[in-house]
């Protein structure tokens, strides 16, 4: 029993399981024991009613069946005379039907009957049972049924016997044996009531039990299940906010390191290109003078890898400047058509040296944004362009665009996968390309475009097919320009 009662740590669904299974198991022993027990009892009590009713029946009939006689024997009118002997007839074959179906010979009645032991005892034991009683009474009734009319008469013995003697010893047995069938009942029925109480207080004693010894021990265990959950969980929720305190304070630390390296970068840019601008200076000045063509090249691929290095040093300080805040746009209205000219007839250039066609849709519309980082924007988007371009021709207008402006790019270069899409505007970030001249970027040209367009409050688009060509958008709503 301590063992059933001890909870099973390892497997705690599995104990309880159990216990449920257990309660559920004698609950339902006890309802199928009440329900067999019941159903035996009203089958007795069915039967004693049937008993007494056959009984009562036996009577009744008796008596009739004496009637008839009598009127049979006193009316001097031959119709109802031969009426009479009908009526007896068929109440004799009723009376002994119902002999029959009681002492179980035959169940002419549809009634099924089943004597208990002391009923048996009585109907057919003793110096003169009442089968006995009953089968002469029936044997009598049969001898009149077949006497002749001119010999019925009360002095006939049999007649006699059925008006006279048979029917008080008769129907005195037959109340005697109602009466102890009645008194059977009521001890069946009062028996049928005790076992109610019993079954009643079996099953409370049976609640009780499954409440003691199964369901406290449960509701126990899953208090200190609940209680366990709730101490671990309160440990987890001080782990995760101490966690999310170091997080907090490390994210917080990071930010500041990245703001002060930008607020340095950009701080610091004037002085660190002045040195730039000072190779770039001797370098030319020396290209001039080399004495031979080998050393006059080495000088040239000197002076090319110095612009290099500073077009990357802008891009850096450019970033940074954005990521720290120093750079505020200038905003004004403006035709959008300056800023295309200006770059068609310097890009037109670099696109025709590499053997592209460069075309521009020129436009009527003005914009309300800062001309000189829009420009910076598109000339992103141009020279990517003519750098990654090997044939075809580079395309710069303006179309409206559901109800917004859009300035676009286009090129017939080797395209953007799709899987890369969504990774060109990410700092550092250079797609593989054998072919590329490592030193012309770091990938850093369409981030500082996402941090200028966030800080115009304008909207990137790029749609790229892989050896077909690209297309970057630069997105004004309604407000941002208008019609001259």
């Amino acid at each position: 029993m301590r063992r059933f009662l001890k909870p099973d740590e390892s497997n705690p669904g599995l104990w309880m399981t159990k216990r449920y299974i257990f309660a559920l198991v004698a609950i339902a022993i006890l309802a199928v024991s009440a329900f067999g027990t019941v159903g035996l009892l009203i089958t007795e009590h069915k039967n004693t009613l049937s008993v007494v009713n056959i009984s009562g029946r036996q009577r009744m009939l008796s008596q009739r069946t004496a009637l008839y006689v009598s009127q049979m024997i006193y009316t001097r009118d031959i119709v109802e005379q031969k009426h009479y002997r009908r009526e007896l007839r068929r109440a004799t074959r009723l009376l002994e039907q119902a002999h029959l179906a009681l002492t179980g010979r035959a169940n002419v009645i549809n009634m099924s009957i089943e004597m208990s032991p002391e009923a048996r005892k009585r109907y057919f034991k003793g110096a003169y049972p009442l089968n006995a009683q009953m089968r002469e009474f029936i044997k009598a009734l049969h001898v009149i049924l077949e006497l002749p009319d001119e010999a019925l008469n009360e002095d006939h013995p049999t007649i006699n016997y059925v008006l006279n003697t048979a029917p008080g010893e008769l129907v005195d047995s037959l109340d005697a044996m109602v009466e102890f069938y009645q008194e059977e009942g009521e001890s069946a029925f009062a028996f049928l009531v005790k076992l109610e109480g019993v079954f009643l207080s079996l099953t409370l004693l049976i609640l009780l039990g499954e409440a003691f010894f199964i369901f406290r021990p449960m509701v126990a265990h899953v208090a200190r299940q609940m209680n366990r959950i709730k101490a671990f969980s309160k440990d987890l929720e001080e782990r995760v906010a101490l966690r999310t305190e170091e997080l907090e304070e490390a994210r917080e630390i990071a930010e500041q390191a990245n703001h002060a390296k930008s607020r340095f970068l950009a701080a610091a840019g004037h002085d660190l290109k002045q040195p730039l601008e000072a190779i770039g200076m001797f370098s030319g000045m020396l290209e001039k003078r080399m004495p031979d063509e080998r050393s006059a090249a080495i000088m040239k691929d000197m002076h090319h890898a110095q612009k290099s290095m500073r077009s990357l040093l802008d891009s850096i300080l450019s970033l940074s400047k954005l990521e720290a805040g120093v750079i505020a746009p200038n905003i004004s209205t403006f035709p959008v058509q300056t800023i295309l000219s200006q770059l068609t007839q310097e890009y037109r250039i670099k696109a025709q040296a590499k053997g592209l066609t460069f075309k521009m849709v020129p436009s009527s519309l003005s914009v309300t944004t800062d001309p000189l980082l829009l420009e910076r924007i598109l000339r992103n988007f141009l020279s990517n362009a003519v750098r990654y371009t090997k044939q075809g021709r580079i395309l710069i207008g303006c179309r409206r665009l559901k109800g917004k402006l859009a300035i676009e790019v286009w090129d017939t270069g080797p395209g953007i996968s799709n899987d890369s899409m969504e990774q060109i505007f990410t700092e550092f970030l250079q797609l593989d390309d054998p072919e590329r001249d490592r030193s012309e970027g770091i990938g850093l040209g369409l981030a500082i475009v996402k941090k200028l367009s966030e800080l115009l409050n304008l909207e990137i688009a790029c749609t790229s097919h892989e050896g077909q060509g690209s297309k970057f958008s630069i997105l004004l709503m309604p407000h941002q320009y208008i019609s001259e």
